[in-house]
Protein backbone atom coordinates (compact mmCIF):
# COMPACT_ATOMS: atom_id res chain seq x y z
CA UNK A 1 0.00 0.00 0.00
CA UNK A 2 0.92 3.06 -0.42
CA UNK A 3 2.11 5.40 2.94
CA UNK A 4 2.23 8.96 1.58
CA UNK A 5 -1.30 10.25 1.17
CA UNK A 6 -2.72 14.11 0.69
CA UNK A 7 -6.47 15.46 0.53
CA UNK A 8 -6.73 17.85 -2.34
CA UNK A 9 -7.91 20.58 -0.90
CA UNK A 10 -6.53 24.31 -0.33
CA UNK A 11 -6.83 27.33 1.72
CA UNK A 12 -8.61 27.01 5.13
CA UNK A 13 -10.02 23.52 5.01
CA UNK A 14 -10.44 22.93 8.31
CA UNK A 15 -12.70 19.73 7.53
CA UNK A 16 -9.94 18.60 5.91
CA UNK A 17 -7.91 18.44 9.08
CA UNK A 18 -10.45 16.69 10.76
CA UNK A 19 -10.50 13.76 8.68
CA UNK A 20 -7.30 13.73 8.22
CA UNK A 21 -6.60 13.03 12.24
CA UNK A 22 -9.50 10.30 11.81
CA UNK A 23 -7.49 8.45 8.59
CA UNK A 24 -4.28 8.60 11.24
CA UNK A 25 -6.38 7.11 13.48
CA UNK A 26 -7.47 4.39 11.08
CA UNK A 27 -3.82 4.17 10.07
CA UNK A 28 -2.69 3.59 13.57
CA UNK A 29 -5.33 1.16 14.48
CA UNK A 30 -4.19 -1.20 11.97
CA UNK A 31 -0.49 -0.77 12.17
CA UNK A 32 0.30 -1.69 15.62
CA UNK A 33 4.23 -0.50 15.05
CA UNK A 34 2.35 3.03 15.12
CA UNK A 35 3.28 4.79 18.30
CA UNK A 36 2.68 9.05 17.80
CA UNK A 37 0.31 11.11 15.14
CA UNK A 38 2.43 14.26 14.44
CA UNK A 39 0.77 17.32 13.54
CA UNK A 40 3.66 19.11 11.61
CA UNK A 41 3.59 22.47 11.08
CA UNK A 42 5.71 25.50 9.80
CA UNK A 43 6.50 27.39 13.09
CA UNK A 44 4.44 27.53 16.32
CA UNK A 45 2.21 30.55 14.46
CA UNK A 46 0.53 28.40 12.22
CA UNK A 47 -1.56 26.48 14.04
CA UNK A 48 -5.28 28.49 13.32
CA UNK A 49 -7.22 25.17 11.92
CA UNK A 50 -6.05 23.36 14.82
CA UNK A 51 -7.15 25.91 16.99
CA UNK A 52 -10.49 26.09 15.78
CA UNK A 53 -11.38 22.14 15.26
CA UNK A 54 -9.99 21.62 18.92
CA UNK A 55 -9.35 25.02 21.04
CA UNK A 56 -6.23 27.03 22.19
CA UNK A 57 -6.26 24.81 25.31
CA UNK A 58 -6.34 21.50 23.55
CA UNK A 59 -3.62 23.02 21.33
CA UNK A 60 -1.13 24.19 23.90
CA UNK A 61 -1.82 20.51 25.18
CA UNK A 62 -0.80 18.84 21.88
CA UNK A 63 2.67 21.30 22.00
CA UNK A 64 3.47 19.06 25.11
CA UNK A 65 2.23 15.70 23.72
CA UNK A 66 -1.82 13.99 24.63
CA UNK A 67 -1.40 10.40 25.68
CA UNK A 68 -4.73 8.61 23.58
CA UNK A 69 -4.37 4.65 24.64
CA UNK A 70 -1.02 4.13 23.23
CA UNK A 71 -0.40 6.63 20.89
CA UNK A 72 0.92 10.11 21.57
CA UNK A 73 -0.48 13.28 20.04
CA UNK A 74 1.86 15.71 19.01
CA UNK A 75 2.26 19.34 17.12
CA UNK A 76 5.79 19.72 15.83
CA UNK A 77 7.45 22.36 13.83
CA UNK A 78 9.87 21.91 10.86
CA UNK A 79 12.58 22.86 13.25
CA UNK A 80 11.23 20.70 16.67
CA UNK A 81 10.41 17.87 14.79
CA UNK A 82 13.91 15.47 14.52
CA UNK A 83 15.76 12.48 12.88
CA UNK A 84 14.98 9.38 14.77
CA UNK A 85 17.25 6.18 13.78
CA UNK A 86 14.39 3.45 14.94
CA UNK A 87 12.10 1.42 13.52
CA UNK A 88 9.54 3.73 11.98
CA UNK A 89 6.65 4.76 14.71
CA UNK A 90 5.22 7.81 13.10
CA UNK A 91 2.26 9.36 11.06
CA UNK A 92 3.09 13.02 9.87
CA UNK A 93 0.24 15.17 9.22
CA UNK A 94 1.61 18.13 6.86
CA UNK A 95 -0.43 21.57 7.60
CA UNK A 96 -0.35 23.44 5.05
CA UNK A 97 3.55 22.70 4.49
CA UNK A 98 5.09 22.90 1.02
CA UNK A 99 7.18 20.69 -1.25
CA UNK A 100 10.73 21.37 0.34
CA UNK A 101 8.93 21.47 4.15
CA UNK A 102 7.38 17.93 3.67
CA UNK A 103 10.52 16.86 1.73
CA UNK A 104 13.21 17.76 4.53
CA UNK A 105 11.19 14.58 6.52
CA UNK A 106 10.69 12.22 3.60
CA UNK A 107 13.64 10.35 4.43
CA UNK A 108 13.55 9.93 8.38
CA UNK A 109 13.43 6.33 9.33
CA UNK A 110 10.87 7.24 12.10
CA UNK A 111 8.35 8.54 9.37
CA UNK A 112 6.18 5.78 8.38
CA UNK A 113 3.32 7.61 6.84
CA UNK A 114 2.74 11.11 5.57
CA UNK A 115 -0.63 12.79 5.05
CA UNK A 116 -0.33 15.98 3.11
CA UNK A 117 -3.21 18.66 3.29
CA UNK A 118 -1.90 21.94 0.82
CA UNK A 119 -2.15 25.00 1.78
CA UNK A 120 -1.81 26.07 -1.99
CA UNK A 121 -1.86 23.41 -4.28
CA UNK A 122 1.22 24.54 -6.54
CA UNK A 123 3.19 24.35 -3.91
CA UNK A 124 2.74 21.09 -2.84
CA UNK A 125 3.05 19.75 -6.32
CA UNK A 126 6.18 18.69 -6.24
CA UNK A 127 5.93 16.44 -3.75
CA UNK A 128 3.03 15.49 -5.33
CA UNK A 129 4.69 14.56 -8.80
CA UNK A 130 7.47 13.26 -6.93
CA UNK A 131 6.19 10.60 -4.40
CA UNK A 132 2.89 10.53 -6.40
CA UNK A 133 0.42 9.96 -3.39
CA UNK A 134 -2.32 8.59 -2.89
CA UNK A 135 -5.46 10.91 -2.84
CA UNK A 136 -7.82 11.34 -0.31
CA UNK A 137 -11.41 11.81 -1.00
CA UNK A 138 -14.13 12.64 1.67
CA UNK A 139 -17.75 11.83 0.41
CA UNK A 140 -20.89 13.27 2.13
CA UNK A 141 -20.97 10.26 4.46
CA UNK A 142 -17.44 10.98 5.81
CA UNK A 143 -16.42 7.78 4.49
CA UNK A 144 -12.39 8.36 3.24
CA UNK A 145 -11.52 6.58 0.06
CA UNK A 146 -8.23 5.46 -1.26
CA UNK A 147 -7.63 6.18 -4.76
CA UNK A 148 -3.87 5.65 -6.34
CA UNK A 149 -2.76 6.89 -9.81
CA UNK A 150 -0.13 5.72 -11.58
CA UNK A 151 3.61 6.77 -11.50
CA UNK A 152 4.54 9.41 -13.96
CA UNK A 153 7.51 8.79 -15.99
CA UNK A 154 10.07 10.37 -18.42
CA UNK A 155 10.77 9.58 -21.80
CA UNK A 156 12.18 5.69 -22.34
CA UNK A 157 15.82 7.98 -22.94
CA UNK A 158 15.53 9.74 -19.86
CA UNK A 159 14.74 6.42 -17.90
CA UNK A 160 18.00 4.63 -19.50
CA UNK A 161 19.90 7.35 -18.91
CA UNK A 162 18.79 7.35 -15.10
CA UNK A 163 19.11 3.58 -14.76
CA UNK A 164 22.63 3.68 -15.79
CA UNK A 165 23.49 5.92 -13.81
CA UNK A 166 22.05 4.36 -11.19
CA UNK A 167 24.01 1.11 -11.68
CA UNK A 168 27.00 3.27 -11.87
CA UNK A 169 27.24 5.57 -8.33
CA UNK A 170 27.16 4.52 -4.82
CA UNK A 171 23.02 5.24 -4.43
CA UNK A 172 23.56 4.88 -0.41
CA UNK A 173 25.35 8.47 -0.66
CA UNK A 174 23.38 9.53 -3.87
CA UNK A 175 26.30 11.80 -6.10
CA UNK A 176 28.32 13.12 -2.76
CA UNK A 177 31.25 11.51 -4.30
CA UNK A 178 33.10 13.45 -6.68
CA UNK A 179 33.27 10.89 -9.44
CA UNK A 180 29.36 10.30 -8.87
CA UNK A 181 28.62 13.98 -9.22
CA UNK A 182 30.98 14.39 -12.28
CA UNK A 183 28.55 11.54 -13.93
CA UNK A 184 25.27 13.10 -12.71
CA UNK A 185 25.89 16.70 -14.20
CA UNK A 186 27.41 14.57 -17.49
CA UNK A 187 23.92 12.91 -17.45
CA UNK A 188 21.53 15.93 -16.96
CA UNK A 189 23.81 18.04 -19.47
CA UNK A 190 23.59 15.61 -22.22
CA UNK A 191 19.97 15.21 -21.16
CA UNK A 192 18.96 18.84 -21.17
CA UNK A 193 21.10 19.34 -24.59
CA UNK A 194 19.49 16.62 -26.60
CA UNK A 195 16.00 15.77 -25.12
CA UNK A 196 13.07 18.06 -26.08
CA UNK A 197 11.88 18.31 -22.63
CA UNK A 198 13.77 17.62 -18.80
CA UNK A 199 10.63 17.99 -16.25
CA UNK A 200 12.84 17.66 -12.47
CA UNK A 201 9.15 16.37 -11.00
CA UNK A 202 8.93 13.64 -13.31
CA UNK A 203 12.68 12.34 -12.84
CA UNK A 204 12.56 12.23 -9.37
CA UNK A 205 9.61 10.81 -9.16
CA UNK A 206 11.37 8.51 -11.45
CA UNK A 207 14.28 8.30 -9.42
CA UNK A 208 12.85 7.89 -6.20
CA UNK A 209 9.63 5.19 -6.65
CA UNK A 210 11.37 3.07 -9.58
CA UNK A 211 15.03 3.00 -9.03
CA UNK A 212 14.48 3.80 -5.12
CA UNK A 213 16.58 6.63 -4.68
CA UNK A 214 16.18 8.48 -1.02
CA UNK A 215 14.22 11.84 -1.61
CA UNK A 216 17.05 13.84 -0.57
CA UNK A 217 19.60 12.33 -3.29
CA UNK A 218 17.20 12.69 -6.11
CA UNK A 219 16.86 16.48 -5.07
CA UNK A 220 20.69 16.79 -5.55
CA UNK A 221 19.54 15.54 -9.13
CA UNK A 222 16.99 18.01 -9.27
CA UNK A 223 18.85 20.85 -8.50
CA UNK A 224 21.02 20.07 -11.50
CA UNK A 225 18.07 20.00 -13.32
CA UNK A 226 16.61 22.91 -12.57
CA UNK A 227 19.49 25.36 -12.87
CA UNK A 228 20.08 24.23 -16.41
CA UNK A 229 16.67 24.79 -17.22
CA UNK A 230 16.84 28.50 -15.49
CA UNK A 231 19.71 28.90 -18.30
CA UNK A 232 22.28 29.03 -16.27
CA UNK A 233 25.27 26.25 -15.96
CA UNK A 234 27.43 24.40 -13.31
CA UNK A 235 31.22 23.33 -13.16
CA UNK A 236 31.93 19.67 -13.40
CA UNK A 237 30.70 16.93 -15.72
CA UNK A 238 32.00 15.74 -19.70
CA UNK A 239 32.25 18.72 -22.39
CA UNK A 240 32.60 17.06 -24.90
CA UNK A 241 31.34 13.74 -26.19
CA UNK A 242 27.63 14.20 -24.81
CA UNK A 243 26.36 12.62 -28.28
CA UNK A 244 27.93 9.70 -27.58
CA UNK A 245 26.30 9.29 -24.31
CA UNK A 246 22.88 9.88 -25.97
CA UNK A 247 23.61 7.61 -28.65
CA UNK A 248 24.46 4.64 -26.20
CA UNK A 249 20.81 5.64 -24.27
CA UNK A 250 18.91 5.36 -28.05
CA UNK A 251 20.66 2.53 -28.96
CA UNK A 252 19.85 0.74 -25.40
CA UNK A 253 16.12 0.98 -25.81
CA UNK A 254 16.14 0.01 -29.46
Amino acid sequence: MNNRFYIDTYGNDDDAYDKAYKFALKLAKEDNNIKNIIFLVASKNNTGWLDRLYGDSAVKQLFKGIKKGNLLLKIETIRTYSKSYSNATDIVIACGLNSKEIFNVEDYRNVEYIIAIPWLKELTQSWITTKNPSVLNVSEDDIIEETENENPKPSLIIQEAFRELTNTINTSTGISHHMDNARAKTCVKTLHKYEPELNSDLICSYLVNELGWEVRHSNDVRKLIDTMNNGKYFMGGDKTGLQNHYKRWKNNIA
